[in-house]
């Protein structure tokens, strides 16, 4: 489900907002007697004047979820006369509010183009918050189509303008915004925060609008939470805001929500009528968007109440339209719900050839999404290069100028002393072989730092190549044998011993599936990517809890939930802590074992105890050797260093010491502004 935070866009500021379009008494039945009251004066307004182009900017505003195609002709004639009047504030106001109309039914490319016109008017204008809100707005449509870095960068750059000149709501807003992107990275918690700030915001102007987008916002982030019955208070409020204010946009989202916490509890009945209502205003609204998304919510519900041959319908629609509008998303969804369906009934070929499109879609978006990695790599290391030039060059002309400065000194003591010329010189030579032994030193550590760095970012690359591979590739592969078996199976009669070997041949392919994705989860945990370092360490010893009969393993954290560490040390300390546990698990014979991470401003200590056979560490034996020298490998390359405290029969604890870089962050890479 799509969802917008609803801020100033650009054009006006909330207050402003109240003194262009007057906030509409409270309707009755579902009409808008402000937009009664527009349309009645515009034909009083003949005149091709600023006035008119006003009123149609109202007209546009009130038709903007009840009426969309309406208010794209309003703006196109706004438009048209803004241009022959040279009507500057009055062409600012109609781009931002067609491209939120653009943005609200998927248009996004035309979204962006009248979001980035708003603001070149808005810059000749001088109206620097409008120029915020217009650079808030292109953020917003990069989030909803996936690309949350740019997204970022526009918040922040509007977020800078704003704390300049905008107000404290603006401000809180673009937060806001910074929340959803949070929300589509799994971080809902950071999310809620955010959302909660804005919907609870002391002073804020109230607009129904805005707070059915705000309630439908956080109730998406209890949801994912897994707290149904917050998001479900949430939902409802948004639905009944807006129901009694005509929104039909929100009313889509609150609905869809609402159908989505129905399924999760089963509820089919009441689910399918909140995807049906969805689906109808969505259609009415022409938003292609959601009409898939509604169109694939009814077919996974089909699929829940034992209907594969209902689902088909709606994941083939949902699939064409998706196709059509290049949601790439949303088509995988379809074809993913049409392999099960044609499972389900038994139909594998058909499964097989869903399935294999699945894959295929998958393919372009990784490859999409590996040529912008590329891209974006080859620019930061052009950058780095140059910078690194340009230093080495200032740092030779001023070793330079100093060598210059420092022959005119001993020539000048030459002349008096001849002595001391021999001594000077003496000095200087010493003194430069002392300045090239340090130098020297200093590049073979850098080219030792620069050798494990590769290494190990090689390491890693290929551990993540390798599992893709695994669990792409692979068990793709034994998909497909099991789909064929199936297919067998459901051919022709055979003998005992014939059903026999089938049926084994069908459980060896499943226990080789569940190896397969077990061991591309092992190296590449997608736990450390999403939800950081002490997430991951607790996965860790979950899977080692439930699959070996090992120790008790407890994990105490502390300083690490407010913030992650840098993407690096979360890679290399997740490494290292899984070779020590593995050696536990392997050597120690341990009933019992504490892991502690422990983070303050300058380190990060992790420590790792247990009550095992211990060893002796100068004698560790060849193969903890080797596991010993690799975590030394490892916490160089982050300048740690590791501490082992053993004695044979009376267990082990290894403590390791990492500092920690000030003001270093964890770098990882969401909606629209929509107000007018």
């Amino acid at each position: 489900m799509r969802a917008f935070v609803v801020v100033t866009a650009g054009l006006l500021t909330v207050a402003g907002l109240l003194d262009a379009f007057p906030a509409a008494a409270q309707p009755d039945a579902g009409r808008n007697a402000r937009l009664d009251s527009l349309e009645a004066r515009l034909p009083q307004q003949p005149q091709p004047d600023t006035n008119r182009v006003k009123t149609l900017n109202e007209l546009v505003w009130e038709n903007r979820n009840s009426r969309p195609q309406r208010a794209l002709a309003l703006a196109a004639e706004a438009l048209q006369l803004g241009q022959q009047l040279s009507y500057r504030k009055g062409l600012a106001k109609t781009y931002i509010l067609r491209g939120i109309l653009y943005a609200t039914t998927g248009r996004y490319r035309e979204a962006i183009a009248d979001f980035e016109a708003c603001r070149r008017e808005r810059a000749a204008l001088g109206d620097w918050q409008g120029v915020a809100g217009a650079i808030n707005n292109v953020g917003e449509v990069l989030a909803m189509q996936g690309y949350y870095r740019q997204a970022v960068e526009h918040y922040i750059r509007a977020l800078r303008l704003e704390e300049k000149y905008g107000t404290p709501e603006r401000i809180a807003a673009d937060w806001a915004n910074i929340g959803m992107v949070y929300q589509q990275m799994g971080r809902y918690r950071e999310a809620l925060a955010y959302h909660r700030q804005y919907l609870y915001l002391p002073g804020r102007t109230r607009d129904a609008y805005n707070d059915a987008q705000a309630h439908n916002i956080v109730g998406q982030d209890f949801a994912k939470l897994g707290q149904a019955d917050s998001a479900q208070v949430h939902f409802q409020q948004a639905l009944r805001i807006s129901q009694q204010a005509a929104d039909r946009q929100n009313q889509v989202q609150a609905q869809a929500g609402l159908g989505g916490l129905a399924l999760a509890r089963r509820q089919h009945e009441l689910a399918q009528a909140y995807f049906q209502s969805a689906l109808t205003l969505a259609r009415t609204l022409d938003d292609q968007a959601a009409v898939a998304s509604q169109l694939n919510s009814l077919g996974e519900l089909a699929l829940r109440q034992n209907q594969p041959a209902a689902a088909v319908p709606y994941f083939e629609e949902a699939r064409q339209l998706s196709r059509r509008i290049r949601s790439a998303e949303a088509v995988r969804t379809a074809l993913q719900g049409l392999a099960a369906a044609y499972a389900r009934m038994s139909r594998y070929p058909e499964a097989y050839r869903y399935q294999q499109q699945v894959m295929q879609v998958k393919d372009s978006l990784l490859n999409e999404a590996s040529a912008r990695q590329i891209t974006e790599m080859q620019v930061r290391y052009d950058t780095e290069r140059k910078e690194a030039r340009n230093q080495l060059q200032a740092a030779q002309l001023r070793t330079q100028q100093q060598l210059l400065r420092r022959r005119n000194v001993q020539l000048v003591a030459g002349l008096a002393v001849v002595s001391l010329l021999v001594l000077v010189g003496w000095l200087l030579y010493t003194r430069q072989r002392l300045r090239e032994q340090v130098a020297h030193e200093q590049e073979r550590q850098q080219q030792e730092r620069q050798r494990v760095a590769a290494v190990l970012e090689a390491e890693e690359n290929e551990r993540r190549r390798i599992g893709s591979d695994l669990h792409d590739g692979i068990g793709q592969l034994l998909t497909a044998a099991k789909l064929n078996l199936h297919a067998l199976e459901q051919r022709g009669p055979r003998s005992e011993e014939q059903a026999a070997l089938l049926h084994n041949a069908i459980d060896v392919v499943d226990e080789s599936f569940r190896e397969v994705r077990g061991i591309s989860h092992n190296l590449m945990p997608n736990v450390l990517l999403t939800r950081g370092l002490p997430a991951a360490v607790r996965d860790l010893a979950a899977k080692m809890t439930t699959y070996h009969t090992g120790p008790q393993i407890v994990i105490e954290v502390f300083g690490l939930e407010e913030e992650r560490l840098a993407s690096t040390t979360e890679s290399v300390l997740f490494r290292v802590i899984q070779e020590l546990m593995q050696n536990v698990i392997k050597h120690a014979q341990a009933t019992r074992v504490n892991l502690q991470l422990v983070r303050n401003e300058q380190e990060l200590t992790v420590v790792v105890e247990d009550d095992g056979i211990g060893f002796d560490p100068l004698q560790p034996g060849k193969g903890a050797g080797i596991g010993l020298r690799n975590m030394r490998t490892r916490l160089a390359y982050l300048g740690g260093e590791a501490h082992i405290d053993a004695t044979p029969g009376h267990g082990t604890t290894i403590t390791l010491e990492v500092p920690l870089v000030p003001g270093q962050r964890y770098v990882a890479s969401r909606p629209l502004s929509k107000s007018a």
